[in-house]
């Protein structure tokens, strides 16, 4: 408690004193969702957002899966166990669209007709992307077709 307090002072500061107006919790998966809720609920910025990446389920032929709904759950679950207030990367639909941008566009409705990522289930705390520091440009671990990324953008 004591190092959550400390934290979320020099956090205020931050804010006050530097000028930032929000944060980006980096690798959530590495720290009970608790923790990023007492970080907002002490410093009230007025944008957040985490990074919760898990992989997709995905088909035998290498594809994801139609049904990603236990993949955008789980950002659903992070989102509300952190107090509702966090936005989170919507990795679900950035996998999906990979896939759609390849000849694929029936992905891009879930079987309810809403999007099929994050965004469908929860819009007012999904951020949507096509690639980040960590999937694509140095890192490259997940990288957007290079070809696509207009088309991912218009999607």
């Amino acid at each position: 408690a004591a190092n959550s307090l400390v934290i979320s002072e020099w956090m205020n500061w931050l804010k006050t004193e530097i000028g930032f107006d929000g944060w980006r919790f980096d690798f959530v998966k590495g720290y009970a969702p608790s923790i990023t809720k007492v970080y907002m609920e002490n410093t009230s910025p007025d944008f957040a957002v985490g990074e919760k990446w898990d992989s997709l389920s995905y088909g035998p032929d290498g594809k994801p899966d139609a049904n990603q709904d236990g993949h955008r759950g789980a950002l659903k679950d992070w989102v509300q166990a952190a107090g509702g207030a966090v936005a989170a990367f919507d990795f679900t639909t950035k996998g999906i669209l990979q896939a759609a941008v390849q000849g694929e566009l029936w992905r891009l409705k879930d079987s309810n007709g809403k999007p099929p990522g994050f965004i469908g289930i929860l819009p007012q705390n999904a951020v949507t992307f096509i690639d980040n520091h960590d999937t694509g440009s140095t890192q490259r671990l997940w990288p957007f077709p290079s070809d696509k990324v207009m088309q991912g953008y218009e999607s």
